[in-house]
């Protein structure tokens, strides 16, 4: 019960891919490497319906990590300001291999499953750089979303095809709530790559989980149905 596997690259000038242990002191640093959620959400930017799930199965690292720092003038509650530093990511490059699940907490959508329709307006989506802008963890990095087959995510070269690495523990993912009075919780994992390859592990197979508070749940709709969609492309 899923969909066909897709092919993305995702790219940019830059990234800043804030790590939470960061952010208290108003200096971003940016992790090396992309989060499962920041690619989910770049992969729902694409496409993306109540009726579905979007899971990344794989990615790889295709640059050269590289970073550096800017000095960023930050507007603080009382008018005064204060200058921070932010490191962020150079010429980022990920190949993404994904496919999407029904999301089965969604029963009222029953009648909108549909997988040949949701694949086809996935890839058109897809070629036509996603239906909605994306960013490569902040709104200040811009970034790109392009369709590519299976033999080119097979067969390009990367630069840490060689290589294996590990980045210890990062953020992996959300878990958002499914009915109201439920938490969000966000999980935290060992990430490692493998010949530049990098698997994340499942929210199960995570051991580290927040409670993230101050977050109010909000049950999503269906403005239009998989066959209005598919008409207006």
């Amino acid at each position: 019960m899923k969909s066909k596997y897709f092919y993305a690259k995702i790219y940019g000038d830059r990234a800043l891919i804030t790590s939470p242990e960061s952010k208290s002191g108003g200096e971003k640093h940016s992790y090396g490497i992309p989060t499962r959620e920041m690619i989910r959400g770049i992969l729902d930017a694409n496409y993306f319906k109540p009726v579905l799930k979007n899971v990344v199965d794989e990615i790889r690292i295709m640059n050269k990590i590289e970073s550096y720092s800017q000095g960023t003038r930050l507007l603080l509650s009382n008018y005064k300001s204060d200058l921070s530093s932010y490191n962020y990511l150079t010429n980022v490059c990920y190949f993404v291999k994904y496919h999407f699940e029904w999301n089965e907490d969604r029963h009222d959508l029953k009648n909108d499953r549909n997988f040949k329709k949701h694949e086809a307006i996935t890839e058109r989506s897809l070629r036509r750089g996603g239906r909605r802008p994306i960013f490569l963890g902040v709104s200040e990095c811009m970034g790109y979303i392009d369709m590519i087959s299976e033999d080119e995510y097979e067969n390009t070269i990367g630069y840490y095809d060689n290589a294996s690495l590990s980045f210890g523990i990062m953020f992996n993912s959300f878990i958002y709530p499914k009915k109201d009075g439920e938490s969000l919780k966000s999980t935290y994992a060992p990430i490692d790559m493998i010949n530049g390859r990098i698997k994340y592990p499942s929210d199960d197979e995570c051991n580290i989980v927040n409670i993230v508070k101050n977050y109010t749940f909000k049950k999503a709709g269906l403005s239009k149905t998989v066959d209005q969609e598919l008409e207006g492309y």
